[in-house]
């Protein structure tokens, strides 16, 4: 299943795997390095599925991002990953706890990865790509985009 991916990344290098794992396979990748760039592509693109870096810190945490997101309402509904791909030594319960405020504010997965995985990172997002095509569209009554 093909979609449109929003991936929000800091760090060109961690874009640069992710992006190229998704487009491999016929994805568009919307990339953004920066919170309020993110919010600019959401504003103006449907997405089907939003990938966020765990370790985002410029211009907001990827909390803030993730509470951005789900309180939207043209947005809510739209798969929030947040993905960790640097190996950093935290104690296990820190660990869970990111985990567990990334899913209370409403991410569908929370995916560690110490090494990145190409096929493993493919098949945990392709069943996380909806099929209905939805997106986040911003749409007067007339359905035209604002």
């Amino acid at each position: 299943m093909v979609g449109k991916i929003l991936a929000l990344f800091e760090h060109p290098e961690a874009m640069e795997l992710i992006a190229d794992s998704l487009e491999k396979f016929g994805h568009v990748v919307f990339k953004a390095y920066k919170f309020q760039d993110a919010m600019d592509i959401l504003r103006q693109r449907d997405v089907d599925l939003i990938i966020g870096d765990v370790h985002l810190q410029n211009g907001g945490s990827i909390f803030d991002f993730l509470r951005w997101v789900k309180g939207d309402p043209h947005m809510q509904a739209v798969p929030f990953v947040c993905l960790s791909t640097e190996p950093v030594e935290v104690p296990k319960y820190l660990s869970d706890g990111v985990r567990t405020a990334a899913r209370a504010l409403g991410a569908v997965r929370y995916i560690t990865m110490e090494k990145f995985d190409n096929a493993g990172f493919r098949a945990e997002i392709e069943w996380l790509l909806p099929q209905d095509r939805a997106g986040n569209y911003y749409a007067d009554s007339d359905g035209e985009r604002g």
